[in-house]
């Protein structure tokens, strides 16, 4: 069994959640249900762990995963200008937004890559094996 994932452990996870909260509260449904989707609710469910110091890797992922998909560059649910209009003490500065969709998606992607690699490659694989392989 894995050891649990704590905010101590990994600067990134804890940057992560800082950035989450300067969003609006999961209780505000104008920003985070979208197309009948509760965004907030996916997302608590992989923070409670990791606020609580009982996260496990596949928590972690799942809830970088969920950024990358929710809030991300890119993605079909909140936009950057909603992400905007909706940061805490930046009043809606563009810059502001388009910095912390940046700063997420990167984080997410550093964490996704981090606790998913060895599924995606195989536990007992050599980095870069499939490569040398050819």
């Amino acid at each position: 069994m894995q050891d649990p994932v704590t905010l101590a452990d990994d600067a990134d996870l804890a940057h992560l959640v800082d950035l989450l909260d300067i969003l609006p509260d999961p209780d505000d449904d104008t920003f985070w249900e979208v197309n009948g989707v509760d965004i907030a609710g996916k997302l608590s469910l992989r923070l409670k762990p990791v606020l609580s110091g009982q996260a496990y890797p596949q928590d972690v992922d799942y809830l970088a995963v969920y950024v990358l998909k929710y809030l991300g560059r890119g993605n079909r649910y909140i936009t950057v200008e909603q992400i905007t209009r909706s940061l805490r003490g930046i009043d809606g500065v563009p810059a502001a937004g388009h910095a912390w969709v940046e700063d997420a998606t990167r984080t997410a992607w550093a964490l996704v890559t981090r606790y998913s690699l060895p599924n995606w490659r195989g536990v007992h694989s050599t980095p870069g094996r499939r490569w040398r392989e050819g």
